[in-house]
């Protein structure tokens, strides 16, 4: 893909992200402003066709703007906004404009009051619209008439009430539901991974800055098995993010579930690992309000398992291993790439 989008994207961001504070503990008018000069520049169109006033390109090709995201911790869900525009493009759904946030939990919706809560909403207390799935249904709710009932110290998440007249149910085929479902994964996994990329490099600069003993902590051989583990583990996230992304070359086709199963449990699995890691390096510095290592870790944290577990995720690549006949769990690792692109 051509660096020119990254980069104008990267200044972007750079730009909206410089007068709020290093977390995400912004006023309504930051966020509004910052909302509006991101969409403004037309970034949310990303993956539509050309003819429909996008870029055309694949998904494959927008992991690396999807990241950036979670590499400038972007107070809004950008990477969710994109793949919901071009799912919407794809499956005829008319929607609203605006920013979008997904959820696929347990709505609960409570007859005597007439209103319907989400306990987990992803940006529940900024974010324009969010589509919410659940049995089998689902609806689309405004921020317009939403009540926040908890929004979490510097967190992405918040507990959001809705009136029930004030949801609309959406009339889609299984298939754009399943799709929703793959994209959205997807989007909060390139978020993530972005995140861990961030993480890495500020452990790396700090390795290299701090000084004991009269040298740099980096030239300690613990420290450097501890900076080579982390290596390997954003390296890891990075490639099943991009396994996940391999389709027919189309960004109007969703991952399949196999591939996107193998990343979120690989992501989901070590996550916790890379956070763990950097801050045993930073030590105490890592937690402090003015120091940035905090907001990325709590990223990663948090949207490790929104779309399910780890060990969720192993039970699907187990159910789909069960039903391969004669078939290893090798071979099924390593061919899941191949099958995603000619099926």
């Amino acid at each position: 893909m051509d660096t020119l989008l990254e980069d104008a994207l990267g200044e972007l961001f750079r730009h909206v992200t410089s007068g709020a504070s290093p977390g995400l503990e912004i006023t309504a008018d930051q966020h509004k402003k910052i909302s509006n000069e991101i969409y403004a520049s037309g970034f949310a169109d990303l993956l539509l066709p050309q003819a429909a006033g996008g870029s055309g390109i694949s998904l494959y090709e927008v992991i690396a703007l999807l990241k950036m995201e979670g590499y400038y911790n972007v107070p809004i869900p950008f990477a969710q906004t994109v793949v919901t525009r071009v799912w919407a493009h794809t499956h005829s759904v008319d929607l609203p404009e605006g920013s979008f946030s997904y959820a696929s939990s347990a709505l609960q919706i409570d007859a005597q009051t007439r209103s319907a809560t989400l306990h987990k909403a992803w940006h529940g207390h900024w974010v324009d619209h969010m589509l919410i799935a659940t049995d089998q249904q689902c609806f689309l709710a405004h921020s317009h008439n939403r009540r926040i009932l908890q929004a979490y110290h510097g967190g992405l998440f918040a507990a959001v009430a809705w009136p029930t007249q004030g949801l609309t149910r959406l009339d889609l085929r299984e298939q754009a539901t399943h799709d929703l479902f793959h994209l959205s994964v997807f989007a909060m996994l390139a978020a993530t991974v972005g995140a861990m990329e961030k993480t890495f490099e500020l452990t790396l600069e700090y390795a290299a800055q701090r000084q004991q003993f009269g040298r740099p902590v980096s030239k300690f051989q613990a420290v450097q098995h501890q900076i080579s583990e982390m290596a390997e583990h954003v390296c890891a996230a990075d490639m099943a993010l991009q396994m996940a992304a391999a389709t027919d070359g189309s960004a109007q086709t969703a991952p399949g579930s196999r591939a996107l199963a193998i990343a979120q449990f690989q992501i989901a699995h070590i996550a916790d690992r890379i956070a763990d890691i950097a801050h045993a390096i930073h030590g105490a510095i890592g937690i402090s309000q003015e120091y940035p290592l905090h907001h990325y870790t709590r990223r990663i944290r948090e949207c490790k398992s929104c779309f399910g577990s780890a060990q969720y995720w192993a039970a699907e690549i187990g159910q789909h291993i069960l039903h391969k006949n004669n078939d290893t769990l090798f071979a099924f690792l390593t061919s899941a790439q191949d099958e995603q692109m000619t099926g």
